[in-house]
């Protein structure tokens, strides 16, 4: 008899084990379910992540590196600094520290510019680079130690903290890690003409002609950072596909192989 209560206990015992482990593995089911669904629109940098303003002032600040001719370490550098300036957004004047204006927190009263200019994204990011490259050693220091040695912050070393993120940004918008950035975002419900596509690229990227037709824009010999920088300003143009080399973007999906997809150019395919 007690034979069989202990074996009747050890049958329940196991299965209150197996509906605890199912239990726990649905729960951790749903919530993954459930993060997919409620994840917010933004743009993934292999694991690091940024919002769709922040995306899009990155590809600015690259788009000023590609056009003075420097190398990707001038990116990183400057986006470093942004991260841990202003979180790469652009800040107005008023709501920095002191009279600080902009994504690099620059200020009006050290000679850098009026508020309006260090508003531009573009601006303030030339000017740090003109800082920049009169640092000894810039492509070889440190983050840290190079941005410290023009921003002259507080606490130098909190620049370092973002290395590695900045170094994954610019990559991905350099062109040096195919397909590396994807964004998440709703349908458009709008876009631009393709000719302010066209117009928008060339002012933020040294890019040959673009050729707009009725809802396309085509980069002949464009290679990954334009089409990095078409994903992270799909948002604001209307953007639904980006295609190049073998893999095509969508809003809807991210990445997947394409076969039809040209090395030979770079398109976007707006959304209306």
């Amino acid at each position: 008899m007690r034979a069989s209560r202990g074996r009747r206990s050890g049958a329940a015992l196991l299965v209150v084990v197996v509906v605890l482990g199912a239990l726990a593995f649905g729960a951790r089911t749903l919530w993954r379910a459930a993060q997919s669904v409620v994840r917010p629109n933004g743009c993934d940098f292999g694991s690091y992540s940024l919002d769709l303003s922040q995306a899009q002032i990155a590809s600015v600040v690259v788009g000023v590196v590609l056009r003075r001719d420097l190398p990707e370490r001038a990116a990183v550098l400057t986006i470093g600094a942004a991260l841990q300036e202003s979180k790469l957004r652009n800040i107005p004047a008023g709501q920095g520290d002191r009279d600080s204006v902009g994504i690099l927190q620059q200020r009006p009263s050290q000679g850098w510019g009026t508020a309006e200019q260090i508003s531009d994204v573009r601006y303030a990011t030339g000017k740090f680079l003109d800082a920049v490259v009169r640092v000894p050693n810039w492509q070889d220091d440190s983050l840290a130690t190079v941005v410290q040695t023009v921003q002259f912050s507080a606490d130098g070393s909190a620049y370092a903290r973002h290395e590695e993120q900045a170094q994954a940004i610019a990559d991905a918008l350099f062109g040096d890690a195919p397909a590396a950035v994807s964004c998440r975002l709703d349908k458009p419900d709008r876009s631009a003409a393709p000719a302010s596509v066209a117009a928008a690229l060339t002012k933020d990227l040294p890019v040959g002609k673009p050729v707009a037709s009725a809802k396309t824009v085509s980069v002949p010999g464009a290679g990954w950072a334009t089409a990095a920088w078409f994903v992270c300003n799909a948002d604001r143009l209307g953007i639904a596909t980006v295609r190049h080399d073998g893999k095509r973007w969508s809003y809807s999906g991210g990445w997947k192989d394409d076969q039809g997809a040209t090395s030979s150019a770079v398109v976007a395919t707006l959304a209306h």
